[in-house]
């Protein structure tokens, strides 16, 4: 089933009366990143996924993004769908989402933050991906597109896997530039959420060994912050960890779940 709520496309999966998880997507995906774990998780949970503005099917408007508009879009959602004590689970610049989010909004019950960071760019990374803004508004998203999956999977997993990554980039390559762009200027000029971490829910956070676009180390310093937090780091997994160990990512959200 799925619905549009002020240009935002939303899927839901499950019994409404269960516990509601909102599954929050990374850059540059969209919501399909999170079916294999949702068909795990549906039977038992109310599984709401949806596409960031200027994602997959939602509307792209101005692409003028920042983490707030994001925060705003997500405070709809919830809003409307008049969900209570939700469970966040955020990806990457999903992540950062949540996190955000959790500053704002009252009433979350738990967190899981998979592959994602606290901190603000530096002026190394804005400069990145200022480049990248450029480039993709010079020749397109799909030099862009290349570049990132090499940084976002391992090697052995993009030679093991190369149809799906194909269909990965297909998809992303149907999106609208301006948002994607728009995804890197949210990025750009998020704030610091570091300073929160006392203060949050019940965490899960989930690491991988070989991410290269955040550490393992990352993470690990980001649950030492927490009162109620719990860290799982899955092995041989490069950024993309619900693509590159799915069982394994899977049976951690259900053990969390299952004590929260």
């Amino acid at each position: 089933m799925h619905r549009f709520i002020n240009g935002i496309k939303v899927f839901l999966q499950g019994d409404s009366a269960a516990q509601p998880i909102i599954f929050i997507h990374g850059f540059p995906f969209e919501h399909t990143l999170w079916d294999d774990v949702i068909e795990q998780l549906k039977d038992d949970y109310y599984c709401i996924s949806y596409d960031l503005r200027g994602f997959g099917s939602s509307e792209v408007g101005h692409g003028q993004y920042t983490m707030e508009s994001y925060v705003d879009d997500l405070e709809t959602l919830i809003s409307r769908l008049g969900l209570e004590q939700v469970i966040l689970c955020g990806f990457s610049m999903g992540g950062y989402i949540a996190l955000r989010a959790n500053e704002r909004l009252q009433n979350l019950k738990a967190l899981i933050l998979a592959n994602t960071s606290t901190s603000s760019d530096n002026d190394e990374a804005k400069l990145k991906r200022a480049k990248a803004i450029q480039g993709i508004e010079k020749e397109g998203v799909e030099p862009f597109l290349e570049s990132f999956f090499t940084a976002a999977f391992t090697q052995s997993y993009l030679k093991e896997h190369q149809d799906r990554i194909a269909l990965l980039k297909e998809k992303i390559l149907t999106f609208d530039p301006i948002g994607v762009k728009g995804g890197l200027l949210a990025m750009i000029s998020r704030t610091d959420t570091t300073q929160s971490l006392e203060k949050t829910p019940t965490t899960l956070l989930i690491g991988a060994s070989d991410d290269a676009i955040i550490a393992p180390k990352i993470m690990k310093e980001i649950a030492s912050k927490m009162k109620n937090s719990h860290y799982v780091e899955l092995q041989d997994s490069g950024h993309v960890s619900m693509l590159e160990k799915p069982k394994e990512f899977v049976k951690a959200l259900k053990s969390f779940l299952i004590k929260n």
